[in-house]
Order: C-alpha cells, then sequence, then structure tokens
C-alpha cells in the first residue's frame, strides 16, 4: 500500500485504505476501484490523496494507531459537540495508543474540505495523546490531553463558515474573531461537571506562543500549561500538513523543520523533541526523491529518522538507506504529496498565484549577510526589496508607498528598527504590516513589538522553512483556520 497524490490517481487504482467523511456521502471502502468520477468527487471535495494497494508497494507496512471505528466515532463526537461520547472516546483513544510496542504515527491523513475541522480535532488529539505517552506522563493526564485535543476548536462553531474557508486574506475584522475562538470554546465547557479546569485552560491557551507574542493573554514559557503547550505544537503541525483552500499542504519533513524553527520562540523545546520521535519524517507509503535522480517509495522506519528502508521504483530493488554503503552518499531530497510535480509547496503555491501580481516584502537590516539569507528564503514567492537603513526605509516609504509586509531589524545604527516603525505611524499609514527580525530576546523587547503593532517577532538565526511560513501567515493570517 502506498500513498498517491490526488494528481496521480489513476482509474483502475485499487483504494487501500478506508475514506472517512464525517457526512458519510462520499465514504469509500477499502478495495473499491477507483473510476474518473470518483477522482473528480476526491478532488472536488479537496483531497490530498488516498492509499492504493498495488503490487509493487505490498511490502509497505502501515501501522494503525487508532482503529478506524474509533476515529470515526471521534469525529461523530466532535461535529455534535457530545462532550460524554468524546470523554468517553478520549479513553478508547488512549488505550489503543498505549497498547502500541512502539509509538509511531505512519500515516498520512486523508481529510476532505468539509469536514476538516472535525478530523483536525480528531488528529490533534491523537498526536497530542501520542506526544504526552512517550513523555511518560500518568494515564489520567494523557486522557485529559485528548479530551481538550479533541475540544480545542470547538470554539469555531461560533464563527462564520465563510470566514473559516475564505482563501483570500482574512481582514482586520476577521482576523479578530478568528482569535476568539479559543475563548468561544472556554466558554462551551464552562459549567460541565465531566470537564476540569485543567482541560478548559487548556482550550483557551492553545494559541500563547513560547516568547509571549501569541493570543489571548500573551503568555510566556512556563506560565503556560503544559497540555496546551502539547496541544498548540501538534494544531500546528497538522494545520501544516493539510490542504486547505487557502493553502497546499507541507511534506511530513517540511513541516517538522518549521517546528523545530520555532522551538524555544512559539512552541516548547521539550515538546517538539518528543514529536520528532513518534511522528516519522518520512511515513511508510510515502513517494521521495533521491539525490541521484531515483525514485522511490517509503517501506519503513530505521534507527536514522532521515534514512528509511525504501523500494526503488526502476529496479525494484529494496534499500536500507542507513546501512547500505552503495547508498551511503545518496539522500533523500523531496518527499510528500505534492511530489509528483518535482517542487517543493513554495514553489507550487508560486505557481498556483503565477498570474497574480506578486506581493512586496521590504527587508530592512543593516546587516548585509542577514539581509542576504532572508532574500534567499524570500524570493520567488514574493518581490524582495533590501535597504540596509531606517533612513532607507523612511525614503522607500515616501517614494513607493507601503509594501504588503515590512520585515524589520531592531538593534540599527542611526534609527533602530523601533524607532523607524514609530515614526512611519505617525505618517498614519494604511495597511502597515511589519514583522520585526531580530537577535534581540527578551520579554521587553516582545511587549515592545507588541505596541509597535507588530504582526510577528521572530529571532536571528532564522530557519528559512520557519521564515516563509512565518512571512506567509502575516500576509494571509490564515493558519488559525
Amino acid at each position: 500500500m502506498r500513498f498517491v497524490a490526488i494528481g496521480d490517481l489513476q482509474p483502475g487504482m485499487e483504494l487501500g485504505r478506508k475514506i472517512i467523511n464525517q457526512k458519510k456521502t462520499s465514504l469509500l471502502e477499502k478495495g473499491v476501484i477507483l473510476s474518473d468520477m470518483l477522482i473528480t468527487r476526491l478532488k472536488k471535495n479537496g483531497y490530498i490523496g488516498v492509499y492504493v494497494a498495488d503490487e509493487f508497494s505490498k511490502a509497505v507496512q502501515l501501522q494503525e494507531t487508532v482503529r478506524e471505528e474509533i476515529i470515526e466515532d471521534a469525529i461523530d463526537a466532535v461535529a455534535e459537540a457530545n462532550i460524554a461520547s468524546i470523554i468517553q472516546i478520549s479513553s478508547e483513544l488512549v488505550r489503543d495508543i498505549s497498547n502500541m510496542d512502539d509509538i509511531s504515527l505512519d500515516l498520512v491523513d486523508i481529510r476532505s474540505y468539509d469536514d476538516y475541522t472535525y478530523h483536525h480535532c480528531v488528529n490533534v488529539a491523537v498526536y497530542a495523546a501520542a506526544v504526552a505517552t512517550r513523555m511518560g506522563l500518568p494515564e489520567e493526564q494523557i486522557q485529559e490531553i485528548a479530551v481538550a485535543g479533541l475540544c480545542h476548536d470547538l470554539g469555531k462553531s461560533r464563527i462564520d463558515p465563510e470566514i473559516i474557508n475564505k482563501k483570500e486574506r482574512l481582514t482586520d475584522e476577521e482576523y479578530e474573531e478568528i482569535k476568539k475562538h479559543p475563548k468561544y470554546g472556554y466558554d462551551l465547557l464552562e459549567g460541565n461537571p465531566m470537564i476540569s479546569d485543567t482541560i478548559r485552560r487548556a482550550v483557551l491557551c492553545h494559541h500563547e506562543n513560547e516568547n509571549g507574542t501569541g493570543y489571548l493573554m500573551g503568555l510566556m514559557g512556563d506560565s503556560i500549561p503544559l497540555y496546551a503547550k502539547i496541544i498548540h505544537a501538534v494544531d500546528v503541525y497538522d494545520a501544516l500538513t493539510s490542504r486547505r483552500p487557502y493553502k497546499d499542504p507541507y511534506a511530513p519533513v517540511d513541516a517538522l523543520e518549521y517546528m523545530i524553527g520555532g522551538m524555544d520562540i512559539l512552541f516548547d523545546a521539550k515538546v517538539v523533541e518528543i514529536m520528532q520521535t513518534v511522528i516519522p519524517v518520512y511515513p511508510p507509503g510515502m513517494d521521495v526523491g533521491l539525490s541521484n535522480g531515483e525514485r522511490a517509495v517509503v517501506l519503513a522506519h530505521t534507527s536514522q529518522a532521515l534514512r528509511p528502508k525504501i523500494k526503488i521504483y526502476e529496479t525494484g530493488r529494496e534499500v536500507d538507506l542507513s546501512t547500505s554503503l552503495q547508498y551511503r552518499m545518496v539522500f533523500i531530497i523531496s518527499s510528500g504529496v505534492l511530489m509528483q510535480s518535482g517542487n517543493s509547496v513554495e514553489v507550487l503555491n508560486e505557481e498556483r498565484g503565477k498570474d497574480e501580481k506578486k506581493k512586496v516584502v521590504v527587508v530592512v537590516d543593516d546587516s548585509r549577510i542577514s539581509l542576504e539569507q532572508t532574500r534567499v528564503a524570500l524570493e520567488g514567492q514574493y518581490e524582495v526589496i533590501t535597504l540596509e537603513s531606517g533612513l532607507a526605509c523612511l525614503k522607500y516609504f515616501a517614494v513607493k508607498g507601503v509594501p504588503d509586509l515590512l520585515i524589520m531589524d531592531i538593534d540599527m545604527p542611526g534609527m533602530d528598527g523601533m524607532v523607524t516603525v514609530e515614526k512611519l505611524r505617525e505618517k498614519k499609514l494604511q495597511n502597515l504590516n511589519v514583522m520585526f527580525l531580530t537577535a534581540i530576546a527578551n520579554r521587553e523587547t516582545v511587549l515592545r513589538c507588541n505596541r509597535a503593532g507588530a504582526k510577528d517577532y521572530i529571532l536571528k538565526p532564522v530557519n528559512p522553512v520557519y521564515l516563509r511560513e512565518r512571512v506567509r501567515i502575516a500576509l494571509d493570517r490564515n493558519i488559525d483556520r
């Protein structure tokens, strides 16, 4: 069984794994032979791909973390906001995970646009329970974390679906409404004797960042509850690897690279480290491209996360990349649900909007090395303008007007980044979208950035994948939808 991206599906392929759809209108059973009509329906509903059964990939062994019937029941319970069922199902979910000899969440997720919110909540619960189990937390706490995972987005039921699914950039008002969903969920659970205050706090705080730039309360570090730290990390990971109307999915390896880039900034470092042990970088059944030009399917994990056991498409040969001497200098260079194009997610997003004018990103930094690194990370997706001082920034705005995004260093000679932004604000410029990229790391700086109306605060040196995603979020405001 292997995972085939939606663009590569062909009539006659046999479905290797059941597709669970909360609405039950297009649920397909294992063994169904795909037709043109079924493939078109899957594309229309936003599926990123499906597992197919064929002779070539029969050696792929997928470990079912949680029984399919439990997943189905959990989706229904979340859709109905049935708290009693959520608690009962959480217990069964945790039992399935605890019975695993080696916790590994092998499967690429399959879901549609329509049931994304419900399926996302179930994924978050499974990921969170797996992380909590690997952390060695008591079973009672693991079950509470699973309940919080299932309930963490219940507040979105109070938000207009048109905002949740909007493809374009959210307005300030729409974004502020989205940011209320943790409080809405907290309020929905209030007074329910089956839900502890610990669970409710996890729901309320699941968008708090380690550096204080999150919401609703701007909590930092140890002031954020552990349950919320776990749910926050796995929530973002699942959002990154999903396909939504406004974005393509990240491959697991790219999503985990983003998580690593956000350690101690957005996410608790220990949580992310444990995530890497339970969520495989290259899940079995996923297509990968090798540095020698060959293509392969992943068969199984090895002791080295980046070097799994694979099967070469061209020859049918099975190779353990962790031990093979012949392949010791061969590396995986591409992977994921969109691999059939041979391009990264970023390039695909660029191609999708190639008829649109590129958004303009102005980067201001007195370090030429930092400017070059930022330019290389963003070039291609955006029109990147680099400037070396606050004064040059003021002159650019006076001549060219307001760009789509301003990325500003803080510690610069003459006029620092904060003063530059203050002077720009004095001009009452409309739609001034600012992100600070700096080596200064302390609470006072974070608070100053917040007061300056910054959309984000990123520490140098920055991981390119992390930077690209933060820029996308600042421009589109869609990570929480």
